[in-house]
């Protein structure tokens, strides 16, 4: 067992609900909990039972309520946001970090996480990464082998992409997310499966194909809610890691505490 210091929560908030993991020695202990903004006791159940002493947060909706940071800061928690300042276990030639979402900072930290090493400058040649976030929107992050965070695409994810042509044309209906089979769609109902869904298989093996010609040696990863979906339809090779964004907060607060220790 490690001591009490060992233990991170790290806390995922997002639209609607959040999603919040215990990390032992950079190991998630334990099941992922989601909540909702009225069940913050039960990630204060986890600070309590696994006397938590370390608590990283990113969000994209609203922060924590005061009354939970004031509590576990005065039992001598530190709690981080996931923001501009916070340094990053990995370098960047992106121009704007200042704007790069939360989540995309997460996931290439998370790419570090995997092959265990906890800040660019201690590792060792690496294969470059694709990185896919399939959610609301769809990421796409590139990282190449000197842990140098290169960019990505920002396009609309699976079930905006459905909505999107209701939303703006005049007859489309607006196609619910099902499993497109054949080679196209053959009703106009399958049709906008298979552009809106198969599409997004599309961009991300387009891409993909593209890329390895310059990086060899290039992986592909897969989080978010709609991985599983790409998971069973991509013709190319893929990892699927449905908890890389919480695996790279944990990755961002281990090297946070490291260099500040």
């Amino acid at each position: 067992m490690g001591t009490a210091t060992n233990h991170h929560l790290v806390i995922d908030i997002g639209n609607t609900a959040g999603k919040a993991a215990v990390f032992l020695n950079n190991v998630m202990i334990g099941p992922v909990i989601r909540f909702s903004d009225q069940e913050w006791e039960e990630v204060d159940r986890l600070v309590t039972n696994h006397r938590v002493k370390k608590i990283i947060y990113s969000t994209v909706a609203n922060v924590p309520p005061l009354k939970w940071i004031d509590k576990w800061e005065s039992g001598q928690c530190l709690v981080l946001a996931l923001g501009p300042d916070l340094p990053l276990p990995f370098s960047s030639a992106y121009t704007t970090m200042d704007t790069l979402g939360q989540d995309r900072k997460a996931v290439v930290a998370g790419s570090l996480a995997l092959l265990a090493f906890t800040s660019a400058s201690e590792a060792p040649s690496l294969p470059a990464r694709l990185i896919v976030d399939a959610g609301t929107c769809s990421t796409i992050d590139l990282i190449d082998g000197t842990a140098t965070y290169l960019g990505g695409n920002i396009s609309p994810g699976m079930r905006m992409r459905l909505k999107a042509m209701h939303a703006f044309t005049a007859r489309l209906p607006e196609a619910s997310p099902e499993d497109p089979t054949g080679p196209v769609g053959w009703s106009t109902a399958s049709a906008l499966r298979h552009g809106g869904q198969m599409g997004l298989v599309y961009e991300i093996e387009g891409l993909f194909l593209r890329l390895r010609k310059q990086y060899p040696d290039l992986e592909l990863l897969l989080t978010g809610g709609d991985a599983e979906f790409l998971a069973s339809k991509l013709s190319v090779p893929f990892l699927l890691h449905p908890n890389l964004v919480l695996s790279g907060l944990n990755q961002i607060l281990s090297y946070y505490a490291q260099n500040e220790s």
